[in-house]
């Protein structure tokens, strides 16, 4: 039997052809070939992603089904091919930063309550998407101890078995907080130090063409599939925090429809005309304010009704039990 490595690096991919290389390339300088194996986890790529990858010394897994594409589905591909000691998650479009693994190890060798470190994520692609969250950054993305890690980071095998698997397949988003609240249940904790650990290259996709990019991989179904999946629990109050704005959202739109429906219904058709109009336009000068600019409110509005959407979509899907193995296929075997 080959030895345990000390370490797994799961790399998830969809369409990263231009980005994967200089991924790979950033692992390679880090890790020990000796101890490390390097998993590519595909989402079935429609570009040259897999067959670039496999001129690297790694194994690049990949999906049977596009119906299994999805955030939760990609990390959980590579994780049923893992057997390291520890888990080092990351994306396609991601480089390390040379230094920030052996301070992840150490982090974890000094502190035996932690299941997982990550660092400070360094965004290099600044659109409109971008400095959107520039503009407001999550307490989780802050150096500290949090409930989840945003963007992958290096976890311990231990503690990711206790919890039955890495993440649920049925989450399109908001993968890495319901691991987070797994991990929470069994006494682990998660932290992130205050040093760079990746160079993230995101998409540079139009901000409004981004959104119906969203819909159509349903990534904004991601909070109602995650409340679906912790309503019961005693988690299912965290869920439904997250989901607050978007259900103001959907009363809204129940505010529009009742004032639409005055109109046509009251006698006093001028006055419920005015409210429906107000109603109508009152958040768009709302975002403007807040967030400093047209661009950046009229984004904000149409970010917002797309999760909204998104959410009632996400509560409505059917879940599949997520330790059921997700049908995949070896593309490179790593030699």
């Amino acid at each position: 039997m080959e030895p345990t490595p000390e370490l797994s690096v799961i790399i998830k991919t969809y369409n990263e052809a231009g980005k994967i290389a200089a991924c790979l390339r950033s692992i390679l300088a880090e890790t020990d070939a000796k101890a490390t194996e390097i998993i590519v986890a595909d989402s079935l790529s429609e570009d040259e992603t897999v067959s670039i990858a496999s001129g690297f010394p790694v194994k690049v897994v990949q999906l049977q089904h596009p119906a299994d594409r999805g955030c939760g589905s990609s990390g959980q591909l590579g994780f049923q091919y893992a057997r390291g000691k520890r888990v080092l998650l990351l994306d396609g479009d991601m480089e390390l930063v040379p230094g920030f693994l052996a301070a992840a190890h150490a982090a974890l060798d000094s502190d035996p309550k932690l299941a997982g470190v990550a660092g400070i994520i360094v965004d290099k692609v600044l659109t409109l998407e971008f400095q959107r969250r520039a503009q407001n950054v999550p307490a989780a993305s802050r150096p500290g101890v949090h409930l989840y890690l945003a963007g992958g980071g290096l976890f311990r095998m231990e503690a990711l078995n206790g919890v039955g698997y890495l993440t649920d397949r049925n989450l399109h988003a908001c993968e890495e907080l319901e691991l987070g609240l797994r991990l929470s249940d069994q006494g682990w904790q998660l932290r992130r130090l205050d040093r760079p650990s990746v160079y993230h290259y995101g998409h540079a996709t139009p901000p409004f063409r981004l959104l119906f990019v969203r819909w159509r991989t349903k990534y904004v179904f991601g909070q109602g599939e995650l409340l679906r999946a912790k309503l019961g629990t005693r988690h299912a109050k965290r869920a439904f925090k997250g989901s607050l704005l978007y259900l103001t959202v959907v009363a809204w739109w129940a505010l529009l429809l009742a004032a639409l429906a005055a109109v046509g219904l009251s006698a006093a058709p001028l006055a419920w005309g005015i409210t429906l109009l107000v109603l109508l336009i009152a958040p768009l000068p709302l975002q403007v304010w807040r967030k400093g600019s047209i661009a950046m409110g009229l984004y904000s509005v149409a970010l917002l009704n797309f999760h909204a959407a998104g959410l009632i979509a996400g509560l409505l899907r059917p879940r599949i039990d997520p330790r059921r193995p997700i049908p995949s296929v070896v593309r490179h075997s790593g030699a």
